[in-house]
């Protein structure tokens, strides 16, 4: 009896109404019931060791942060927070539900501790599933993160589907490799901060969130944004790279994209954004729809001919402050991209380069009839040699290359020019019939931005 009572005393168990208060520690097996819902924790909660606490589904949890924000659930043993589609696991505090009000769950590994938890609503956290031993895995499907400060911090890899991120100060943050589908991120202060090896985003949607994605490193494999809408954000997508964004839809931003570096950007809709996009080195920029922002494209953060991004068959019309402001001192054809005007003194007037401010380069265009397809005739502000069409230069060569580099040509190549990541180029001469050594190089991908003087722009990846 004195056992009783004192086990009693530790777990405090009131069902009432329907409602079930629990606090304290849990010594043998236990099931929380979709019967006894909703369970109110008004304290602190421990899973002991070699203990079950398994959380049917339907179940609701509310915690009880009317005197206190230090509240936490803690598995020594096992703890099974497993919903369903139809029925979710809710965890939620009972006031100030629009902000941070508890600790979170716990996973203490170094004791036994096991956290599964899937298919879930979960509000208010600090941090939601704190693991004293980061999973090597973060799988969730059908999932809500709503105002936590951390929403889900990755160690190894994460894979989302169809989850719902909402008023997180981070929604999900880390390192490695990324994998994230049909998912919607509202509200958060930063969506998606990635430190990535691989990063796969696709038909998920960003709304009203002061950063969406954020990449505060070089990707190591490879980035692919595909089938995204990016909708009144601060940013949409902040110094993406070594990867491609294809088919969104950039809205009402403040930034669509900026600092890009060594991507591809192309068949998206850029509209009323405040900057359209901002592209940096080694960046393409090809059959976009850049039409009635305040800023159409930007291009900045280039130092010469080599690192100069390749910008061909967009449509760049009707933005306000500019369609093109060329924010470097390297000259720029853009004969394939229209610009919806029918004379050039229109068209002059929202492209900014070397005939507005000296320090900027020169832009060479072509005026193009109301249907964009048919060229009226050209303005060229330099010589034709600067071009940088790369369909200009009709060769092959097979990827990825070991050691030598053959170029399929009919016409001899004496010299070609690679850069690597970082922008440090390398002049090769050939040492055969268009064929260039490759073994001093480090491995890794490479742009071939020069063929004797013809200005290209094809990846190399050297292993």
């Amino acid at each position: 009896m004195k056992l009783v009572s004192v086990l009693m005393g530790i777990l405090i168990t009131v069902v009432s109404m329907g409602q079930t208060n629990v606090s304290g520690g849990i010594f043998q097996n236990a099931t929380w019931t979709l019967a006894g819902s909703p369970y109110v924790v008004t304290g602190s909660i421990v899973v002991f060791p070699n203990v079950t606490l398994n959380i049917e589904p339907g179940v609701t949890i509310l915690i009880d942060n009317a005197t206190s924000n230090d509240i936490y659930i803690e598995t020594r043993g096992t703890l099974n927070l497993v919903g369903t589609d139809q029925l979710p696991i809710t965890v939620r505090t009972l006031q100030d539900t629009a902000s941070v009000g508890w600790q979170g769950f716990k996973c203490i590994s170094s004791q036994g501790g096991v956290l599964n938890a899937d298919r879930f609503r979960i509000s208010n956290a600090v941090t939601p599933f704190f693991y004293e031993a980061p999973l090597s895995l973060y799988n969730y499907t059908n999932c809500a993160f709503t105002y936590c400060d951390q929403a889900i911090t990755v160690g190894n890899e994460v894979k989302l589907n169809k989850c719902l991120f909402k008023g997180n100060n981070s929604a999900v943050y880390g390192w490695s490799l990324f994998t994230i589908d049909s998912c919607t991120f509202s509200q958060n202060n930063t969506a998606i901060n990635a430190y990535s090896t691989l990063f796969e985003l696709s038909n998920s949607t960003f709304t009203e969130n002061t950063n969406a994605v954020v990449f505060s490193s070089g990707v190591f494999d490879t980035m692919t944004i595909r089938n995204c809408i990016f909708q009144t954000n601060g940013t949409g997508i902040s110094s993406p790279n070594n990867g491609s964004i294809e088919m969104c839809s950039f809205l009402d931003n403040t930034n669509g994209i900026v600092g890009s570096y060594f991507c591809v950007i192309a068949s998206n809709v850029f509209n009323y954004n405040e900057l359209a996009l901002d592209v940096s080195a080694l960046t393409i920029v090809r059959n976009n729809q850049i039409n009635t922002n305040f800023g159409g494209v930007r291009i900045s953060g280039i130092t010469s001919m080599s690192n100069a991004p390749v910008i061909v068959e967009n449509e760049i019309c009707s933005n306000v402050n500019y369609n093109v402001d060329n924010n470097t001192n390297v000259n720029y054809s853009l004969l394939t991209n229209c610009f919806c005007g029918l004379d050039s003194t229109q068209i002059e007037f929202y492209i900014l380069d070397g005939y507005d401010d000296i320090s900027k380069g020169l832009i060479n265009y072509n005026v193009y009839d109301s249907t964009c397809l048919t060229v009226m005739y050209t303005v060229s502000k330099f010589g034709e040699t600067a071009t940088l069409d790369e369909e200009l230069a009709n060769f092959g060569f097979t990827n990825p290359v070991v050691s030598r580099l053959d170029l399929n040509y009919p016409e001899q190549i004496k010299c070609i020019l690679l850069v690597d990541q970082s922008g440090r180029a390398y002049t090769l001469n050939a040492n055969g019939y268009n064929s260039f050594d490759l073994e001093k190089l480090p491995s890794g991908t490479f742009v071939l931005r020069k063929v004797n003087d013809l200005f290209v722009f094809k990846k190399v990846l050297k292993i």
